[in-house]
C-alpha cells in the first residue's frame, strides 16, 4: 500500500474529504520526522513506537573490489510494534 492508497484508506474510514486526509496523513509524517530529529520517541497505541537510534562507525567492503571502505557513524529508525498489532498480523 502506498501513500495515495493511505490516504483514500484514512477518507473512507474517518469521512473525510481525501483533501483533508491528505493534509493529515501528511502532518503525522511530520510530526513524526521532526520528533525523531529532536531525539523523541514517538508512541501510537495499538501501532507501536518509532525511535532514533544510533549507528557506530564500522568498517565496510566494496563487493565489486573487495576494498575495506570506513562507514561514518549515523543514526536509524527503529520501529517496535505493540503486542495488539504483533496479534493482529
Amino acid at each position: 500500500m502506498k501513500k495515495p492508497d493511505v490516504i483514500k484508506q484514512v477518507a473512507n474510514v474517518s469521512g473525510l474529504t481525501q483533501g483533508d486526509s491528505n493534509k493529515a496523513v501528511k502532518a503525522l509524517v511530520k510530526v513524526i520526522q521532526t520528533s525523531l530529529k529532536n531525539g523523541e520517541v514517538v508512541s501510537l497505541s495499538g501501532l507501536g513506537s518509532f525511535r532514533a537510534k544510533s549507528r557506530k562507525a564500522r568498517q565496510g567492503r566494496n563487493p565489486k573490489t573487495g576494498e575495506v571502505i570506513p562507514i561514518p557513524p549515523g543514526k536509524k529508525v527503529s520501529f517496535k510494534p505493540t503486542t495488539t498489532l504483533r496479534r493482529t498480523i
